[in-house]
């Protein structure tokens, strides 16, 4: 419940003023601010960032190395400091503190770059971001905020990509199937999210379970345009992946038994079918070949990537309906988004010659205008349906 829907209910003379009041004690909601507030601190938190970034760099030379690091900490504590004072102790700006907080995330990144460069450590780029990470992690837990919490897991997606790419790294060899393991991680994080429901931290399974499944999905839809894996993975790489695999898939069983609430068992186990669908099509994809033939079955095979086109349309389906079932916007809406692209690319693959094109362009454009004007409606029939109160159990 928001505190909109009370003010509303008040309004139209279902509760009294004092039910009112008692109802906003009770539940602690707050007025939450408009948008543009939202976009105007964001904005201004990275202008906070870079204007001192900058002002630092203009005057490097004749700073004094102790003045330099005092300043650093100061402000990323005084920055933090004052994300509290709004968010907690006032209670009226909590998004102007959770930017602020944000800005407190990236002063300790800076600093850690200041204290490199001030004393010529190591310039391996992969092990300041693991430090960044790090040090943010227990953050979103100390103060309870969700764009640190947020922040911690783009954090760590940052460290791994630098890490698999960066030369000599025990994560290295995976090339082009590293858009597999990005996938992998998000679907361990929706896992996560929906175990966190269970516990005294259900404020984080919201933000865990959207990036998971934004990432698990970013991930696999390169996947549709690649007919070969990379070349064979080393047996680290391999361990890897499979090691991330498995936690997902434990993780994501695990944490469907907390959403029995929501979704009848059916649906349940066919929404975690169908993210186990997805990872199992893009570990077909993993072992169907190579570009140059020397992969574990052989050469080019197209058929995966069709493969991997074919689980992306069925799961975003499934999950139109997983949507409108938890009342989720996101999730009808993600899964409109990445619907439209499958089959956009699933059309653009299918290019020939002129009189073959030219054919599939008229029948498949018609199909296309349809298909939007049905999936259009379908989405407002959905979200309406979702505006309504849920049934009583």
């Amino acid at each position: 419940m928001k505190y909109k829907d009370v003010i509303q209910l008040h309004e139209l003379d279902l509760i009294t003023a004092e039910q009112k009041q008692r109802i906003i004690e009770r539940f602690r909601l707050r007025e939450e601010p408009g948008r543009l507030l939202v976009v105007l601190s964001v904005f201004g938190a990275l202008l906070v960032a870079s204007g001192v970034v900058l002002l630092i760099s203009a005057n490097w030379e004749v700073i004094p190395r102790g003045v330099k690091l005092a300043a650093g900490i100061l402000l990323m504590l005084g920055a933090w400091a004052g994300g509290w004072r709004l968010r907690e102790s006032s209670g009226h700006h909590p998004k102007s503190g959770e930017a602020l907080y944000l800005v407190g995330a990236g002063l300790w990144l800076a600093n850690i770059a200041l204290v490199g460069q001030i004393y010529h450590l190591s310039s391996r780029p992969p092990n300041a971001i693991l430090l960044w990470a790090a040090g943010i992690a227990p953050l979103p837990w100390l103060l309870r905020s969700k764009a640190l919490f947020v922040l911690s897991l783009l954090a760590v997606w940052l460290w791994v990509g630098m890490e698999v790419n960066d030369r000599g790294s025990r994560l290295g060899g995976l090339e082009e199937n590293q858009v597999l393991l990005y996938s992998m991680i998000g679907l361990v994080v929706l896992g996560w999210g929906m175990c966190l429901r269970a516990g005294r931290w259900t404020e984080f399974s919201g933000p865990a379970e959207k990036t998971g499944l934004l990432a698990l999905l970013a991930g696999i839809y390169p996947l549709c345009w690649l007919d070969w894996g990379a070349k064979p993975l080393t047996p680290g790489a391999l361990g890897l992946l499979a090691a991330v695999t498995a936690a997902a898939l434990a993780l994501t069983a695990f944490g469907l038994r907390h959403r029995l609430a929501e979704l009848s068992p059916q649906w349940r186990w066919t929404w975690g079918a169908s993210l186990a669908g997805l990872a199992g099509a893009g570990w077909l994809w993993l072992f169907s070949g190579s570009r140059d033939g020397g992969g574990i079955y052989g050469g080019e095979t197209p058929w995966a990537a069709w493969l991997v086109n074919v689980a992306l349309v069925i799961h975003c389906l499934l999950q139109v309906q997983v949507g409108a079932a938890l009342r989720s916007r996101f999730l009808v809406n993600l899964a409109v988004f990445f619907l439209a692209l499958a089959i956009i690319t699933a059309y653009l693959r299918l290019f020939g010659s002129m009189a073959v094109t030219g054919g599939m362009f008229v029948v498949s454009g018609v199909f296309l205008i349809g298909l939007a004007i049905y999936l259009e409606r379908k989405r407002r029939s959905l979200l309406s349906r979702m505006r309504q109160p849920a049934p009583a159990r």
